[in-house]
C-alpha cells in the first residue's frame, strides 16, 4: 500500500517536473514573428533615445536662454545699447560729409579709410582707428514676432578687424536690448566706449558752438531804439 502510494506521488512530481520544462521551452519564432518582435526592439529603443535626446534638448535650451539673459544684462549695464547705436548714427554721416560741398570736413582724430551709407533702414559705417578695423551695421524694421509687430526693432552688429564681437537686438524707442546673438569681451568694448564718448563729447560742442553763434547773430539783428 504504502509502495504504490508513493509511486503515485513519484509519477505526478515527475508529470508536475516535466510539464514545467516543457512550457519553459521558448516556442521556436518564424520569419514574420521575428521581425515583428525586432522592430518592437528598434521602436523601444528609438523612443528611448528620443526621450533622452528630448531631455538634452530642454537643459540646452535652458542653458542658452539664460547665458542670452546673462548677455542682455552685461551689455545694458554697460551702455552698449546706447554706445553703439549712437556711434553709427554719426559714422554714417561722415562718408557724405567727407565728399559733400562746401567747407571741407575734418575727420575724427587719428581715423582713416572711412566707408559707409546714411540709410534709414540699414545703415552702416567703416573706418580705421588706432591700427584696428570698425565696422558698424544696423537694420531697422518692424518686429518678426506678431504680437510685437508694431515695434520697431534694429540689429546692430559691431565687426572688429573682420571679427562679431557684438550682435544684439534692441527696440528703437527706448533702445531695450531684446536679444544677444553673439558677444565675445574683451578690450574693444572698452575702446569703443571711449571713442563714443569723445565723438558724442565732439558733436555736443559743436553743436553748442554753433548754438552759440547763432544766438549771437540773432542778438546782433536786435537793435534797441
Amino acid at each position: 500500500m504504502a509502495q504504490s502510494l508513493l509511486l503515485i506521488v513519484v509519477t505526478a512530481l515527475a508529470t508536475w517536473f516535466i510539464m514545467r520544462s516543457i512550457r519553459f521551452v521558448p516556442r521556436v519564432l518564424n520569419r514574420e514573428e521575428r521581425e515583428i518582435r525586432s522592430a518592437k526592439d528598434i521602436g523601444n529603443r528609438l523612443d528611448g533615445a528620443r526621450d533622452r535626446a528630448s531631455l538634452v534638448e530642454i537643459e540646452r535650451n535652458k542653458l542658452a536662454v539664460a547665458k542670452a539673459v546673462k548677455a542682455a544684462l552685461w551689455v545694458t549695464e554697460s551702455r552698449l545699447n546706447f554706445a553703439v547705436p549712437e556711434l553709427l548714427k554719426m559714422a554714417q554721416m561722415w562718408t557724405g560729409q567727407s565728399t559733400g560741398p562746401g567747407k571741407k570736413w575734418k575727420a575724427p582724430d587719428g581715423v582713416t579709410q572711412i566707408e559707409g551709407l546714411d540709410d534709414e533702414q540699414s545703415p552702416w559705417a567703416a573706418w580705421n582707428f588706432n591700427d584696428h578695423h570698425w565696422r558698424i551695421e544696423g537694420q531697422w524694421g518692424p518686429s518678426a514676432v506678431p504680437e510685437d509687430a508694431e515695434v520697431d526693432v534694429g540689429a546692430c552688429k559691431v565687426f572688429l578687424d573682420q571679427h562679431v564681437v557684438l550682435d544684439m537686438t534692441l527696440s528703437r524707442k527706448d533702445r531695450e536690448v531684446m536679444w544677444i546673438d553673439a558677444l565675445t569681451v574683451g578690450p574693444w568694448v572698452s575702446d569703443l566706449l571711449a571713442f563714443s564718448g569723445a565723438r558724442t563729447s565732439d558733436a555736443k560742442a559743436r553743436t553748442s558752438a554753433r548754438s552759440a553763434r547763432e544766438n549771437q547773430e540773432r542778438a546782433d539783428n536786435i537793435h534797441w531804439s
